[in-house]
């Protein structure tokens, strides 16, 4: 199978590569995970390079991770190492703030996490000859999404459903799981949910209260109105952080987990709160893996995981793995709480895809019924095809 699948993803590599060449070399490529997206960055870099030896280029990326371990290990496992005193790679948090700087290549790895309008800084204060900028989806900002056409327009698509079809991920079923409140929590969320609802009344109603909120939160010549735009955001905060947090939900994932107790699991939250209670409760076969981790640390949980002679089977992470995490053994990914923007579900989703022989991944989307959660994840699925919703752990089969 790796012969035959190598083959197959060279000739799509090899076809995002003409496409961004024939686009002058500035361009973007939205590509899903399993496709390669490092190795096509680093085939454009080592066409440019491995010519001149006074061509520089740069990697841009979102994460440590990234940038410690994924691209260095490609440079390696495609015996190119000689090249990497001329590349540098830096983390989008830093290259934003560089001015008057030439590289003679740019590669922009999960490029969507650099159009804002802080980290856009880095395309309008630095110059570059070829810019090749990689991504799962195409941005789901209008406003980014024509920034990015500016600087580099998309150039090729292969998503998830077209590389399933060419067979460069492993089959998949999606499973978004309902779950329970608390009593508690119940109360509190609807308390929440009341005011937040009045606070929408008071600003415009539904289609022009967060707009009003923005607007009127620090203007002190309407105290009514910002008395309201607080309470929108103070509200809608607390109902995401109870929908987040939901203790069932810890429950929940340990129960997925012993059942099926021979798959290395990824479990994504939004808190690091949550993250921390769910390995407590999972004991040794559990790492976290979070922001407020140091460097080392961060590393050491990721070596505990990939090494196949520990305990260790289960990551529960906050964000922080959504993009450039690569263990093709991994075959099961929980999400106990996410946003509704697809793209985060799509990057997640394919934490868990990569292709192995006789794989067939799971994925799971937890929603609290009754919840405004229940729409965000209605909307980040809504375009996946492999979706079924279901109300209990034993409606989901391998």
């Amino acid at each position: 199978m790796g012969d035959k699948l190598n083959r197959k993803k060279d000739i799509e590599q090899q076809e995002h590569l003409k496409a961004w060449k024939s686009k002058g070399c500035r361009g973007t490529s939205i590509a899903a995970t399993g496709l390669g997206k490092t190795r096509m960055g680093l085939l454009a870099i080592i066409n440019l390079l491995e010519d001149d030896p006074d061509r520089s280029a740069l990697v841009i990326v979102p994460t440590e991770n990234l940038r410690d371990r994924e691209w260095l290990d490609e440079f390696k496992n495609w015996n190119v190492t000689h090249l990497l005193s001329r590349v540098q790679f830096m983390c989008i948090q830093s290259a934003y703030k560089l001015t008057s700087h030439y590289w003679d290549i740019i590669v922009v790895d999960e490029v969507h996490t650099t159009l804002s309008p802080e980290y856009r800084k880095f395309y309008e204060n630095n110059q570059w000859y070829q810019l090749y900028c990689l991504t799962a989806t195409a941005p789901e900002n209008d406003e980014y999404r024509k920034y990015l056409k500016s600087i580099a327009p998309i150039v090729r698509t292969t998503d998830i459903n077209k590389a399933l079809s060419l067979g460069l991920v492993s089959p998949y079923k999606v499973y978004n799981l309902a779950v329970e409140f608390t009593p508690q929590e119940m109360i509190d969320y609807n308390k929440a949910n009341k005011l937040f609802t009045a606070a929408q009344a008071n600003l415009g109603g539904i289609f022009n209260a967060f707009e009003n909120a923005t607007k009127y939160r620090n203007d002190k010549n309407d105290p009514d109105k910002r008395k309201w735009a607080n309470i929108f955001y103070v509200m809608m905060q607390k109902r995401k952080k109870i929908c987040f947090n939901a203790v069932n939900k810890i429950k929940l994932t340990k129960e997925i987990i012993d059942k099926f107790s021979d798959r290395k699991t990824l479990v994504f939250s939004e808190s690091i709160i949550f993250a921390e209670e769910l390995q407590e409760v999972l004991g040794d076969e559990c790492v976290t893996f979070h922001s407020k981790m140091t460097a080392k640390e961060r590393k050491a949980a990721l070596k505990t995981f990939d090494d196949g002679r520990t305990k260790k089977r289960v990551i529960s992470s906050v964000k922080a793995l959504n993009a450039g995490f690569n263990v093709p053994e991994c075959s099961l990914g929980i999400c106990c709480a996410g946003s509704s923007k697809a793209l985060d579900n799509v990057q997640r989703t394919g934490r868990t895809l990569r292709l192995m022989e006789g794989k067939v991944a799971i994925y799971i989307n937890m929603y609290v019924k009754g919840s405004q959660e229940l729409k965000w994840v209605r909307k980040r699925t809504k375009k996946d095809y492999q979706t079924q919703w279901v109300d209990s752990i034993d409606q989901i089969k391998p």
